[in-house]
């Protein structure tokens, strides 16, 4: 059997018992603080009624279960990857996102470990931002998740406004608009606010 089978039969197997409700995962620090803390914290709002997404993996196949009593979307541009998605899934590319959704029509966007993992050129970095920014409602959130270490932050992200048109959440369920989540990928969740495009500008 070739390493690629190995590699698939063992993403099945996993995506499969999650399904059962059996979770083998070794959860990171930063995917617990995400699935414990930050999931209900946005359950826990009526306001998020309406959430999407970004990114799918075999680890990732329970999510759509968790918000059932949302309308929640996934979106992957890797085709082989929807199976791990959600009955209401888009495969695109991030940066298209205002071609599948309507403007001002999301509460939430969520891409956690996209960028620096596939998300990693300038411009379609900032035209996914654009595009969260454009589909989300004024006052929808986007929680975007990245790796504060040379090897997934190409673009130095912390020394960049590509953040334009939100501000930073002041308290959000981590207690703070940015966190850092101790652990060797310093993994961070910024929590943003979409401002009105009034505001924005």
């Amino acid at each position: 059997m070739t390493k690629h089978a190995l590699r698939e039969l063992k993403t099945l197997t996993h995506g499969w018992l999650i399904r059962c409700g059996i979770d083998i995962r070794r959860v990171r620090a930063d995917r617990h603080v995400l699935e414990r803390r930050i999931f209900p914290w946005l359950l826990a709002a009526p306001d998020y009624r309406r959430i999407l997404f970004v990114g799918c993996a075999w680890y990732t196949l329970h999510y759509p279960r968790l918000f059932s009593a949302r309308e929640f979307w996934t979106m992957e541009c890797d085709p082989l990857l929807a199976r791990f998605g959600g009955r209401r899934h888009v495969v695109d590319s991030c940066v298209r996102v205002g071609s599948h959704f309507a403007a001002e029509s999301l509460d939430v966007v969520v891409c956690n470990g996209v960028y620096g993992f596939g998300l990693d050129d300038a411009a379609a970095l900032d035209d996914s931002l654009r595009g969260f920014h454009d589909v989300l409602r004024p006052g929808g959130l986007l929680l975007f998740g990245w790796n504060n270490v040379d090897a997934h932050d190409p673009l130095r992200l912390a020394e960049r406004n590509c953040f334009a048109g939100f501000r930073h959440v002041r308290a959000g369920p981590l207690g703070a608009g940015r966190c850092e989540i101790p652990g060797r990928n310093r993994h961070t969740f910024e929590f943003l606010e979409r401002l009105p495009r009034a505001a924005a500008a």
